[in-house]
């Protein structure tokens, strides 16, 4: 976990303050918004819950099974 926040704190200094600078707003909000998606699927990983990409599929894969016998 230390390892994952220590390269978030770096991404963001890296990419934000030119960012910030240059008064790209849109950009910075942008990447604070994917930055926060990684933490929040990191997060689930490591308490177990299911990703995404696993209940799209428990939700998708009967109407799939159905379709294409």
């Amino acid at each position: 976990m230390t390892v994952l926040l220590l390269a978030i704190l770096v991404i963001s200094l890296a990419e934000g303050i030119p960012l910030y600078k240059k008064g790209q707003k849109k950009e910075l909000v942008f990447m604070f918004f994917l930055l926060g998606t990684a933490i929040v699927l990191k997060v689930m990983e490591w308490f177990g819950l299911p990703s995404p990409v696993v209940m799209l599929d428990r939700l998708v894969s009967p109407v799939g099974k159905a379709i294409f016998k």
